[in-house]
């Protein structure tokens, strides 16, 4: 069989809440600074230290996903501004029942009763796919963002249940 490596890197959108989080640190970091006139040194290092707390809020924020296909194990990381990387999930796909995209007939009636597990960027329905595996853990629904790289390297692992879009 032929070694089949694929990887893709997708940015999650900001949610309502992280947009929230960064106007309301970038608020604090403001008083902070005008804290500085009443609080002389003490105020400054108040500033410095909610500058940094400011960073942190923005770097974890900003989500990306790593998709890496290698022999039909599907490795899902979480990049958290854009430094730390976390391995959150592996599937085997040849385990799965089927890969298409999620408005689909065939996934949703695969997916009754399934838990469902988003690494997806949470862009248009149309270029999201849900892959559909029965593992000890019970039904699970995954949702992925694929590019056509990572859709042809799963089809030529198992071709007979990668259903392609439109």
């Amino acid at each position: 069989m032929d070694e089949v490596f694929v990887e893709q890197i997708i940015k999650r959108g900001t949610s309502l809440s992280g947009v929230l989080l960064r106007i309301l640190s970038v608020f604090i970091v403001l008083i902070g600074v005008m804290s500085i006139l009443w609080l002389g040194i003490l105020g400054f290092t108040l500033t410095v230290l909610l500058g940094y707390a400011s960073y942190m809020v923005w770097s974890y924020t900003s989500v990306e996903y790593e998709y890496s296909l290698l022999n039909g194990d599907l490795t899902v990381d979480k990049i958290m501004g854009q430094s730390k990387r976390k391995n959150i999930a592996n599937y085997d796909i040849r385990e799965a029942e089927i890969i298409a995209p999620v408005m689909s007939e065939q996934v949703v009636r695969a997916s009754m009763n399934a838990v469902v597990k988003d690494y997806s960027a949470g862009g248009k329905v149309n270029t999201i796919y849900a892959m559909i595996i029965n593992n000890a853990n019970g039904k699970v629904k995954i949702l992925l963002e694929p590019n056509e790289k990572v859709i042809e390297a799963m089809h030529h692992v198992r071709p007979n249940i990668v259903v392609k879009g439109e």
